[in-house]
């Protein structure tokens, strides 16, 4: 249901609606503990509903309390913060880094009781996941009371769960980089090839942000376009006065595009943004406090899926962003040995970068250029020397698949570069953290172990292989339902079903990609710019 339709509601009919717009602010809790708040946009009111105009995201669904003006209905005078539900999001803002959304105002019974379900959510969702890792925990039991009878098996169990649980463990001990007011010089570089439809509003997003002015450079590379791509970076140039727009002509592959966005730098940070991520206002003064400490040379942000509600395929990549985030890289994050910096948002010390950019420009494997990959590589080169870390607060959304074609491309590339960034990170990572490296040696051999172990509980069991085994049944849908619990906890929404739902797909399909990439990993023509 639209704001429209919420007014035109017949019980809402009488009551007319206010067109005039005033500034309010509104108030939510739902990522971090503390409150948060933001000034936003009221208009289009009735006492039973509104339009609001925010710069950061609200979730569908959520409670928040706005701050009412003194211009607003008589019936809503009644207190100075009302609470109001968000009810949809509305698809036409114009205004590049705002959002709309409908508000369903809600007052007596109705209002206390959804807003006491609401704010029980965390408590349930901490609950039910201090039971699931209690159960996990008595099922390692039985590995270990009859280790001897199956060992592999029961030693893979073991370390597995001890690998998943850490990862919960150690990112509750994460917190993002202080704001200590550091505000270097940054450049923000744009790579991309046909990418008509968001290029233009991630430009946007960029200059809409509250950085000074006066230190921030964007140079946007058009990779090779065949559609309109570049016609719409000469838009945005013309909207914003000081874009550079770098032509290649030509398709070269995004890693010259970064590597041209670098040369053509000036600032001390290169921030790399993927051409349909859209920047949060305050991402990158956010994302340039890591650089505050001269040890790090990378820092990573933090990533929500834009179109999560387009479908299912999107609404499972929802809840799989949110957890290899906020869990595995605020993990990793604690002994400064982030995996890769997602290429939605990373920024590098420039000085750092132009030290190695010739020899990651021309990376080679298996005698094979390398033209995959390139923010796993970039981020390899930084962990060789420098710390690598992620922050939380800084933030953008970005665009996910929306087709399995196009889902199960990414994915081989992105494995196809796993297996060989981990392979090059195995040769040094010995020598980091032991504990960082333990869980790094970890994390490289399982998935290559889990297709095998698949196989043998559920897959050959229907050829006559052995007993089909529940118990390795049942241990997953509980590790599933730990990954969905964390995410209702933080986000309080109902896609939370759609991470266990995810594990099962990657359990039964995207675990056999792995092999498949091992096997292939010299062939660039899948999925390459």
């Amino acid at each position: 249901m639209n704001v429209e339709e919420l007014i035109s509601l017949p019980w809402a009919r009488p009551r007319a609606r206010v067109r005039q717009e005033s500034v309010v602010r509104v108030r939510y809790r739902r990522r971090r503990s503390e409150t948060e708040e933001q000034a936003a946009l009221l208009r289009e009111w009735s006492p039973v509903g509104a339009r609001l105009e925010t710069r950061d995201p609200l979730d569908p669904g959520e409670w928040i309390r706005v701050d009412v003006p003194d211009d607003a209905p008589e019936e809503l005078r009644a207190g100075r913060r009302i609470p109001a539900r968000v009810v949809s999001a509305c698809a036409d803002v114009d205004a590049p880094g705002r959002y709309a959304y409908g508000l369903e105002f809600r007052t007596g019974l109705r209002s206390f009781f959804s807003q006491l379900v609401y704010g029980a959510i965390p408590v349930l969702a901490i609950l039910l996941f201090a039971a699931g890792v209690g159960h996990v925990l008595l099922l390692r039991e039985s590995n270990i009371h009859y280790f001897w009878y199956r060992p592999l098996a029961n030693l893979y169990s073991l370390l597995i769960s001890i690998y998943i649980l850490s990862r919960f463990a150690l990112s509750a001990f994460y917190k993002p980089p202080r704001d200590v007011g550091y505000r270097p010089s940054i450049s923000v570089i744009i790579a991309c090839k046909n990418e008509e439809a968001s290029i233009g509003r991630t430009i946007d997003c960029v200059y809409a942000g509250d950085y000074p002015r006066e230190l921030l450079q964007v140079v946007a590379i058009n990779d090779g376009s065949t559609d309109d791509t570049l016609a719409e970076m000469n838009r945005a140039a013309e909207r914003h006065a000081g874009l550079e727009v770098i032509d290649f002509g030509r398709n070269l592959g995004k890693r010259h595009g970064m590597a041209a966005g670098a040369r053509a730098a000036t600032g001390d940070i290169l921030v790399y943004v993927d051409s349909d991520s859209f920047l949060r206002r305050d991402t990158l003064a956010q994302i340039a406090q890591g650089f505050a400490n001269p040890d790090v040379g990378a820092v990573c942000g933090h990533a929500y899926v834009h179109n999560a509600r387009a479908n299912f395929l999107t609404r499972m990549q929802e809840v799989r962003y949110y957890v290899a985030f906020r869990v595995v890289k605020a993990a990793e994050s604690l002994f400064g040995a982030v995996a890769c910096c997602s290429g939605c948002l990373a920024a590098y010390r420039r000085s750092y970068v132009m030290d190695i950019l010739d020899v990651w420009l021309n990376q080679r494997f298996l005698g094979t250029e390398a033209t995959f990959g390139d923010d796993r590589s970039l981020t390899n080169f930084m962990l060789k020397r420098h710390r690598v870390i992620y922050n939380s607060q800084a933030i953008c959304s970005t665009i996910v698949p929306e087709t399995y074609r196009q889902f199960f491309k990414q994915q081989l590339r992105w494995k196809k570069s796993w297996v060989r960034e981990t392979l090059i990170a195995g040769r040094f990572m010995w020598r980091r953290n032991p504990m960082a490296a333990f869980f790094f040696y970890m994390g490289a051999i399982f998935p290559f172990l889990s297709p095998i172990v698949v196989a043998n509980a559920l897959f050959l069991p229907l050829f006559g292989g052995g007993a089909l085994s529940m118990l390795y049944i049942y241990g997953a849908t509980l590790m599933s339902a730990l990954y969905g619990l964390y995410y209702l906890g933080r986000m309080r929404n109902g896609l939370w079903v759609y991470g266990v739902a995810f594990s099962f797909f990657y359990m039964f399909v995207l675990v056999w990609q792995t092999y498949y990439a091992m096997f292939t990993v010299q062939k660039n023509h899948w999925g390459t710019r």
